[in-house]
């Protein structure tokens, strides 16, 4: 049985001696904006949101991302209404595969970490942190070299249990169903 101060040695002489995978493919940023519909467990709410984004295709078949998003409130102008807030950090890799010369279609497939904030009418915010799988269909358009535009779907978090009796006191987090629109800048 090798010790675990042997595994890490090979592992670091193998990453330091062999092409980096990133050497090869290529880069993009971009900005992601549409509608992301918040859950509770109880109800939803479609609200504005949006993200940006930082990804890596290592081949035409598969790539990597990561994306920092925010939701807007869900109240609103509502007055007497509860608030709910999502940030998230989203990781996912990024199977691919391209009808044409400019039209790619791809999944998303990772974990997400969400910030969710909740503060009934007139009481005390709650927050909680929570981490969970994620998941999405998408399709990028190539507008030039360097541009693409793109739609998507894609959740994240699975269905809190929070109940009505126990919102406000003990508040178990969000889930998100995301629909956006994105346009990513390649290099």
């Amino acid at each position: 049985m090798m010790k675990l101060g042997t595994k890490l040695a090979i592992l670091a002489i193998g990453l330091t001696t062999a092409t980096p995978v990133w050497a090869e493919g290529q880069h993009y940023v971009g900005v992601g904006l549409g509608a992301l519909n918040i859950g509770n467990g109880i109800s939803k709410k479609a609200v504005f949101g949006g993200y940006i984004q930082l990804g890596h295709d290592f081949s035409e078949h598969l790539g990597a991302e990561v994306r920092i998003g925010a939701t807007g409130s869900t109240s609103g102008a509502t007055p007497g209404a509860a608030k709910e807030r999502m940030e998230f950090v989203a990781h996912y890799l990024k199977p691919q595969y391209a009808f044409t010369d400019t039209l790619t279609g791809y999944a998303l497939a990772g974990f997400a970490v969400a910030h969710c904030s909740y503060q009934p009418a007139g009481g005390v915010k709650k927050t909680k942190n929570r981490i969970s799988y994620a998941y999405g269909l998408g399709l990028d358009y190539r507008v030039s070299d360097d541009y693409s535009a793109g739609i998507e779907w894609s959740h994240m978090m699975s269905k809190p249990k929070n109940s009505a009796a126990t919102m406000a006191t003990d508040f178990k987090g969000l889930e998100a169903s995301v629909f956006t629109t994105a346009i990513r800048y390649r290099f």
